[in-house]
């Protein structure tokens, strides 16, 4: 009778495992930073490591635009990819270059960063992607 409950346990388990790996989704947060990028005396690029829990992920980092006043937890990143170093200069006074040489997965060309005295200032986009397969 032991050796019945006991087979009978371990199926249990086993599909409980199977089920919890095949339902529970994967998550990914901000790691630590990999990369910074000074544009001016006020405002900076900060880039971030994405930390994933599904295996298969590759690296991704995440590129935020701040300032002394806005913490990288409150932002959305405006652009993510598996460049690590991607170039970032400014062209204008309020005009950034990038030149991604990897995978993107996320863009947007169109920021709003607070500044120390509150006010918003905003940041436009411009991207050259290089990536080849």
């Amino acid at each position: 009778m032991k050796k019945i409950l006991l087979a009978l346990a371990t199926a249990l388990l086993a599909i409980v495992a199977l089920l919890a790996w095949v339902f529970i989704p994967t998550h990914e947060r901000i790691g630590p930073q990999a990369n910074e990028i000074e544009l001016n005396d006020e405002f900076s690029i900060s880039a971030h490591r994405i930390v994933s829990t599904d295996p298969d992920a590759g690296s991704k980092f995440a590129y935020f635009v701040v300032s002394d006043a806005v913490n990288i937890e409150d932002q959305e990143p405006f652009l993510v990819t598996s460049d690590q170093f991607a170039k970032v200069s400014v062209t204008g006074e309020q005009t950034l270059q990038a030149v991604v040489n990897g995978k993107i997965y996320q863009f947007h060309n169109d920021l709003w960063v607070e500044r120390e005295n509150g006010q918003l200032w905003r940041w436009y986009v411009s991207l050259e992607a290089n990536y080849v397969r």
